[in-house]
């Protein structure tokens, strides 16, 4: 218990708790105070009236409830007057009839200890109680690090305050950009655990990933002159982030598993096993469902990696961010940046595969070309027309379309669906559609009236 109550008082503000302890049973009452006392200044009171005082005339941040004084409930009053004072309550009690503890809960309780309670059970209830208190704090560090204002994806992010009461794995998943690194970095404020080892797998074969992991002893392979520490052994009361877990082989992913699973591992070339205490933090960019599917991920590594899980959503799903974050990352610059109404419509229709980086990355590129006022023409092109220039342009919806109905439909069907979306750029204006594709008007209004077929586009609603 040494251990939390260094760590409560470290989280506490400099000023000290005070605690207010409702028990009938001078007994009880002397022990539990006894082990409160190391949290702040606790007062007692042995019934209704003198907590009813001392509710009226002193100010406490917590205070724990007996619900039954001398045979009455009246711990349930005081639980409804505590809460109309703001105070952080929790039942500790003997009670365990479902209707009252109900009643207690929605009387104002955030909590419930059963008596006798122990140092382990104490100590996690004030983990949360500080949790609580510190919810503005939080939501600070949490608009530091995230700039949205998506309710879900909040919601997403504000998963990582329950992860102080257990030391599972966490798996944060989302596309490129989306920001799993900054929450690896964010729960290790949360935890306020400074032993941090971070590794990208992406960067390792399976034997140099052996060694940096696991280490190696002298001699085990060739310029292997001294032993090495691994990163797990490095993480020993710590935090390892496994980034872009996804690129482990099937060998590595299996060699993994099962040091997760023991906590003990053997360096590469050694005999002894090494133990090690840390706590795993993964995070990839690909759907790890498809490639469980696909047996190139292992099904019984993610379900071991996976018990808390992040999953931040991308960009193109909370549109609302956009106008945002170019407002963040323009503040950011040391000049003014005007974004006209034309543009950030363009802006806001854009998919940002890689999220909110691209973001990043276009503001920075206006400031290197001495861009002031954004207008459409500013834009790249690929932002215009909504295309991402990375994604391959023949896609397997458009291979199996072609051995649906063959080349010859698939052409005219592709023609047509340019031709609209030229049209469309130019606002209408079917001749100037044609003289920005270089086509005879006559020919483009021939083609769209002999082929009133589907577009692909109807196709694909359809």
């Amino acid at each position: 218990m040494e251990i939390d109550i260094i760590w409560f008082k470290a989280k506490m503000k400099k000023s000290e708790l005070r605690i207010l302890l409702v028990e009938d049973d001078a007994f009880t009452a002397q022990t539990n105070k006894r082990l409160l006392r190391p949290y702040g200044a606790v007062i007692v009171a042995r019934d209704i009236s003198e907590a009813h005082e001392l509710l009226a005339n002193q100010e406490f941040s917590i205070a724990f409830f007996d619900l039954n004084l001398y045979g009455e409930l009246d711990g349930l009053k005081l639980l409804n007057l505590a809460k109309h004072l703001n105070i952080y309550s929790i039942v500790l009690s003997g009670e365990v009839r479902k209707e009252v503890l109900e009643e207690a809960f929605l009387n104002g309780a955030k909590d419930y200890l059963n008596k006798p309670f122990s140092e382990e059970k104490l100590s996690s209830v004030l983990k949360r109680f500080f949790i609580h208190q510190n919810h503005i704090e939080f939501e600070n560090l949490i608009n530091k690090s995230f700039i949205t204002n998506s309710q879900s994806l909040t919601e997403e992010l504000y998963k990582i305050k329950n992860l102080a009461f257990s030391d599972k794995p966490v798996f944060i998943s989302g596309e490129t950009g989306t920001g799993k690194r900054v929450v690896a970095h964010l729960i290790k404020n949360i935890l306020g655990n400074e032993n941090f080892i971070e590794i990208n797998c992406s960067q390792y074969t399976d034997d140099l990933f052996a060694s940096e992991v696991f280490g190696h002893v002298s001699g085990a392979f060739t310029g292997a002159k001294n032993n090495k520490i691994g990163l797990l052994e490095q993480a020993n009361n710590g935090i390892i982030f496994l980034d872009e877990i996804h690129a482990l082989s099937p060998k590595a992913q299996k060699t993994l598993l099962k040091a997760i699973e023991e906590k003990e591992f053997y360096p590469v070339g050694g005999v002894k096993k090494i133990r090690s205490n840390f706590r795993v933090i993964s995070a990839t960019c690909e759907n790890v469902s498809d490639l469980i599917n696909q047996g190139a991920f292992r099904q019984d590594l993610y379900a071991r990696i996976s018990t808390f899980e992040i999953e931040l959503s991308p960009l193109r799903k909370r549109v609302e961010d956009v106008k945002l974050l170019l407002e963040y990352f323009i503040s950011q610059q040391p000049f003014r940046i005007i974004i006209n109404d034309q543009a950030i419509e363009v802006l806001s229709n854009y998919s940002w595969p890689r999220n909110t980086r691209e973001i990043q990355d276009l503001v920075e590129n206006w400031v290197v070309h001495g861009n002031r006022l954004i207008t459409p023409d500013v834009l790249p092109a690929h932002i215009r027309t909504n295309i991402d220039p990375k994604t391959d342009i023949i896609s397997d919806y458009y291979l199996d379309l072609i051995e649906e109905v063959g080349l010859k439909e698939f052409l005219i069907m592709f023609k047509k669906e340019l031709i609209h979306a030229m049209i469309k750029r130019h606002k209408g204006v079917v001749k100037h559609a044609s003289q920005a594709m270089g086509a005879s008007y006559g020919n483009l209004t021939s083609f769209l009236k002999s082929n009133s077929g589907k577009s692909l586009n109807q196709r694909r609603a359809k």
